[in-house]
């Protein structure tokens, strides 16, 4: 029977330690893990991760610029910026068409300049008829949101523009992170 008076003490508090050599390889996957979150931290830091993408169309002599995200997250500002450029002066309205899938992706959804009318399509699609300044050749106009939190990793968006005569189809795609 072992008591407290005949119990073996170890005088050190280190002996449970094991020797480096038998732990080498978790050292090292440590500093690979280590070395892999910095390096996302980093990238998140510089902006890797809100990135904006812009996409040109053109068709008989109208140019439309379209900047949008790249990716982004529910909850955040998320801006569509749409530049028609024209070789003529622009007529007294112009139509954006804008697919029900990437609308979905707005909440709270604010075009400026605002617009002279809104209608929608069968499909869903969302028509804003926009007044430029009298004889301009540009017009800019802003739809602005927040990202709704519906899940889908990747929107598809196709923004069509009617300048007088001239349609011009803009395909683009966001991308959405968690």
């Amino acid at each position: 029977m072992t008591n407290i008076h005949n119990a073996k003490v170890s005088d050190s508090t280190l002996d449970d330690v094991i020797d480096e050599t038998a732990h080498r390889t978790r050292r090292i996957v440590s500093r690979i893990i280590i070395l892999i979150v910095a390096a996302i931290v980093a990238a998140a830091a510089l902006g890797a991760f809100d990135v904006e993408s812009s996409t040109d169309q053109s068709e008989d002599g109208v140019q439309v610029h379209v900047r949008h995200p790249l990716v982004a997250r529910a909850g955040n500002e998320v801006e569509l910026e749409i530049l028609v450029s024209s070789d003529e002066p622009l007529p007294d309205t112009c139509k954006l068409r804008l697919a029900e899938d990437y609308l979905l992706f707005f909440e709270d959804l604010a075009v400026f300049p605002d617009p002279e009318s809104q209608s929608s399509d069968a499909a869903g699609a969302v028509e804003f008829e926009v007044a430029p300044q009298p004889g301009a050749t540009q017009m800019l106009v802003r739809i602005t949101g927040r990202a709704s939190d519906q899940w889908d990793l990747r929107t598809d968006g196709n923004l069509e523009v009617e300048v007088g005569a001239s349609t011009v189809n803009v395909p683009f795609t966001t991308w959405r992170v968690p």
